[in-house]
C-alpha cells in the first residue's frame, strides 16, 4: 500500500512457560482417553457417546475423505466426540452456530461446498422436514442435496469468521497449525497437564476451539464443558464444583461477573484469561484488587491467525499497562502500518507460520503475502506500539463493528437485506452512546410501500443471528436521496 511506513516488532519470549509433557498425537486411543477425562458440568452423564459407534457410522455413510461436514451443536460431550470423529475419519469439519438460522445454514453450505451436516437430534433437527441418518444416538446426517459438493484434504478444520471476511465465509486451516497456535497460547499463559479447563465460550468460536479445546487435549489435560448462557452464579458454582483451575471469559462476561455480590472467584482457580482487546482497564484493576494471587491474562487473537496472537501476564505488570494486550507470542511478528510516519496508531500487520491456508467465500482478495511457511494477514484492528513493544488496541476498522461483544460484519447485513424482494438498498449507521454501548441503525429504501418493518426483520431473522440483528430499523420510500437516522 503506497504511502505506508511500517514499525517493526519480532515476537518476544513468552511471558510463562509451561511444563508440558510430550504432545499428544491424534488418534482413536488419544481421543478415547481424553474423552474418558472429559466432564459436562450439569449433565447426568450416563450413557456416553461411544466413538467407536460414531466412527462406524460415519464410515457407513461413505463420505470421501476431505468431504466437508457442518457440525452444528451446542456446547456438550456430544460435540466434542463428533468433531474428533470426523477428523479421526478424514473428513472436513465446518464449526456453525446451533443457533444459526436454516436459511443461512444453507447459504453457507452452498459457499463453503459443503453438501453434509450433523446436527443433534434435538431443536436443530426439527427444522428440517426429513429424518436424517443416524450417527449413534446423538446426531444426524443430512444432505443438501441441491449443493455441488467440494473436497478438501484430510486434517483440515473450516472456522467461520464474520469480522474480516464477511458472515457468509470460513476459513480453512490445517489440524497441525491449529495445535501449534494452541501450544503457544498455552506457554504462554503457563497451561499445563494438570489443569483442569472450564469451557464455557461457545466452541464454535476460535478461541473456545483452538485455545481451550485443542490445546487441553494437546497437552493431555481435563475439560469442563458448561454454557452458555453465562452467569454469574453458575460460573463460580461450577468452579468450584468441579475444582476448575482455568477459565477464559470476555469482557462482557467480566462486566456481569463485577456486577455480582462476591467479587471473590473460588481459590481453585488459578489462571483467567481474558479476550483483552476490549476489555476496561478499571474492570481489570478491579479484578486483581479482589483476587490476589490470581493469575490474570489479556489475550488477542483472529480467527484468520489461528487464532491466538498475544497475551499480557496482567497480574505482574502495573495498572497502566492494563490497557495492553501485550506481546505477539513467540512465532508471531507484528508491524504497524501507519498512514503516516508520526502516526501513533496503525494497522496491526501480523506474520505467523500457524494462519489458514485460504479463505472461502466472501472477500476474493488475498489476506497478505504468503513467505514460504507463513502468512502475512492484514487484520483490520488499529493499534499502537509502546517503546517496550506492548501493543494497545484502539478499535476496528468501520467494515465489521463489536455489538455485545459479538463481531458484526456491517457490509453483510446490508447485502443480506438488499436481497430481500422490494428492498432497493441498505445503508447502515453505526452510534456509540456515553456509556458505551455500540448500536446499529439500518436505513432501509423500499419500492414497495405496502412493506413494515416487521416484514424486513422477519427476512432478516432467517438468515442473521441475533447478534447481527440491527438495533434500529427505519423504512424509507425509494425516492431518490438518502438521509441518515
Amino acid at each position: 500500500m503506497a504511502g505506508l511506513t511500517n514499525t517493526l516488532h519480532d515476537e518476544a519470549p513468552p511471558q510463562r512457560v509451561s511444563t508440558t509433557t510430550q504432545a499428544t498425537e491424534l488418534n482413536i486411543a488419544s481421543v478415547e482417553m481424553f474423552l474418558h477425562r472429559l466432564i459436562q458440568a450439569d449433565v447426568n452423564e450416563d450413557g456416553h457417546p461411544v466413538l467407536a459407534e460414531i466412527l462406524g457410522d460415519l464410515e457407513q455413510a461413505g463420505l470421501p475423505a476431505g468431504t466437508p461436514v457442518m457440525l452444528a451443536m451446542p456446547n456438550g460431550r456430544a460435540f466434542v466426540t463428533l468433531v474428533f470423529a470426523l477428523l479421526l475419519r478424514g473428513l472436513v469439519p465446518v464449526l456453525l452456530p446451533s443457533s444459526a438460522p436454516l436459511d443461512r445454514v444453507k447459504r453457507m453450505a452452498r459457499v463453503l461446498g459443503a453438501k453434509s451436516i450433523l446436527s443433534g437430534v434435538g431443536t436443530f433437527a426439527r427444522r428440517f422436514a426429513e429424518k436424517g441418518r443416524p450417527i449413534g444416538t446423538i446426531a444426524e446426517l443430512r444432505q443438501f442435496n441441491e449443493v455441488q459438493s467440494s473436497l478438501f484434504q484430510p486434517g483440515e478444520v473450516i472456522l467461520l469468521t464474520s469480522g474480516t471476511s464477511g458472515i457468509f465465509s470460513g476459513c480453512l486451516f490445517n489440524i497441525a497449525s491449529l495445535f501449534r497456535n494452541g501450544e503457544r497460547h498455552a506457554a504462554s499463559i503457563g497451561q499445563t497437564p494438570g489443569d483442569r479447563v472450564l469451557i464455557s465460550l461457545p466452541m464454535y468460536y476460535s478461541f473456545a476451539f483452538v485455545g481451550q479445546l485443542l490445546t487441553t487435549f494437546r497437552l493431555g489435560g481435563q475439560a469442563i464443558l458448561s454454557g452458555p448462557p453465562f452467569t454469574p452464579l453458575h460460573f463460580t458454582s461450577t468452579i468450584s464444583s468441579y475444582g476448575v483451575t482455568q477459565a477464559s471469559i470476555t469482557p462482557l462476561m467480566l462486566e456481569a461477573w463485577l456486577r455480582s455480590e462476591d467479587k471473590t472467584l473460588p481459590a481453585c482457580l488459578r489462571r483467567l484469561t481474558i479476550g483483552g482487546a476490549q476489555a476496561k482497564p478499571a474492570n481489570i484493576e478491579e479484578l486483581i484488587a479482589h483476587n490476589p494471587g490470581l493469575e490474570v491474562f489479556l489475550t488477542y487473537g483472529l480467527t484468520e491467525a489461528g487464532p491466538r496472537v498475544s497475551t499480557l501476564a496482567a497480574h505482574l505488570e502495573p495498572a497502566s499497562r492494563y490497557a495492553s494486550v501485550g506481546h505477539p507470542m513467540p512465532g508471531i511478528t507484528v508491524r504497524l502500518n501507519r498512514e503516516k510516519p508520526e502516526d501513533q496508531v496503525g494497522e496491526l500487520i501480523i506474520e505467523t507460520d500457524t494462519a489458514l491456508i485460504r479463505t472461502l467465500g466472501g472477500r476474493s482478495t488475498p489476506i497478505g503475502a504468503v513467505k514460504g511457511n507463513r502468512t502475512e494477514i492484514n487484520t483490520g484492528d488499529l493499534f499502537s506500539m509502546d517503546e517496550d513493544g506492548y501493543l494497545y488496541f484502539h478499535k476496528r476498522r468501520a467494515s465489521s463493528i463489536s455489538i455485545h461483544g459479538e463481531k458484526v460484519f456491517v457490509k453483510s447485513v446490508c447485502e443480506t437485506t438488499e436481497t430481500i424482494p422490494g428492498v432497493s438498498r441498505a445503508e447502515a449507521w453505526v452510534s456509540t452512546a456515553q456509556t458505551g454501548e455500540v448500536s446499529l441503525t439500518l436505513d432501509v429504501y423500499v419500492t414497495d410501500t405496502s412493506m413494515t418493518e416487521a416484514d424486513i426483520r422477519r427476512q432478516l431473522a432467517q438468515v442473521l443471528l441475533r447478534s447481527e440483528q440491527p438495533t434500529h430499523l427505519v423504512i424509507h420510500h425509494e425516492q431518490g436521496g438518502w438521509r441518515k437516522t
